[in-house]
């Protein structure tokens, strides 16, 4: 089998890591691999952060707009939708960027993860969804961690990740996905975006307060009056939830702002942990000259 090439940009949320691949693609014709879970939702789009139309026209993305709001995504299908997709390119020796802020899909690819097929619980994504809706995150990550051992998993404050735990556990299967791919062997570079934490809260401020000024707000009302369900999978993504609670008039305007932005904050911390500053794997530049930084040592990579 063809041992693949594959280049991962990594690194928090707003730190720039569309715009730099979009950049490198761009410069060197590459395709984009979408690995962030948000943006796999048809016209779920301000939130998100969404590639424009003319971005996705100029750079050829995958695994974008690839689900319907009332579709789940998963890590085995993710895995298995995206190696299809880099097994394509290999064939044709064409290196993808893989990016995105979802460090469950980008640990999966990377390593070679196998995790079990487990088909969908419906009754008890249900059951976990209306007590999330009833009695908060927080609370419901508190009352599972009495049954499972949920201490030790990363990003539980995700919805959608917390209920696809929960139900592994159901399903009578502990932990983190531990099987690996027979023969995974694959030729890649990591590339992480440093921010400092000041320049980081100023970065998500301002983009909150530009996806609001965008029309974020009304997207949710046109979703919403268009059928689709607020307890759907994308909507339990972070803002689209804030939103709905402000559109509930549980929140004020900048009540609704300060939630999205420490929520946010919370993303970031688990980012943190899937993308560690000591992981020697993992080749930092910095923010403020990730463009050029990211150009040479890529070019270097490309061609040896």
């Amino acid at each position: 089998m063809k041992k693949s090439k594959i280049i991962f940009i990594v690194g928090p949320t707003a730190s720039g890591k569309s715009d730099l691949s979009i950049k490198i693609a761009s410069k060197y014709n590459l395709p984009i691999i979408n690995c962030d879970s948000k943006l796999l939702y048809k016209r779920f789009d301000i939130g998100t952060a969404k590639p424009s139309k003319i971005d996705q026209s100029n750079v050829k993305h995958f695994m974008v707009d690839v689900l319907k709001d009332t579709e789940r995504s998963n890590l085995r299908w993710f895995l298995d939708e995206s190696r299809k997709i880099i097994s394509n390119l290999s064939d044709s020796n064409v290196v993808p960027i893989v990016t995105g802020g979802t460090g469950q899909y980008i640990w999966g690819l990377l390593e070679g993860w196998d995790p079990p097929k487990i088909e969908p619980n419906k009754k008890l994504r249900n059951k976990i969804e209306d007590e999330i809706k009833k009695f908060g995150i927080q609370e419901i990550i508190k009352r599972y961690s009495k049954i499972y051992e949920l201490d030790g998993h990363l990003d539980l404050e995700n919805p959608i990740r917390l209920i696809r735990i929960i139900e592994r556990y159901e399903a009578g299967f502990k932990g983190e996905p531990t099987g690996r791919l027979k023969n995974h062997d694959i030729d890649f570079l990591i590339l992480g975006i440093n921010v400092d934490r000041k320049k980081s809260d100023e970065l998500i401020r301002k983009r909150i307060k530009i996806m609001l000024e965008m029309g974020w707000i009304e997207e949710v009302k046109d979703l919403l009056n268009d059928g689709i369900n607020p307890k759907s999978p994308p909507m339990f993504s972070i803002g689209y939830r804030e939103i709905l609670e402000f559109l509930n008039r549980e929140l004020d305007q900048k009540q609704l702002e300060e939630k999205i932005y420490f929520s946010t904050r919370k993303l970031l911390r688990h980012q943190d942990n899937w993308f560690k500053k000591t992981d020697k794997r993992i080749k930092w530049i910095n923010f403020e000259n990730s463009f050029k930084e990211a150009d040479i040592i890529i070019s270097e990579w490309l061609t040896k």
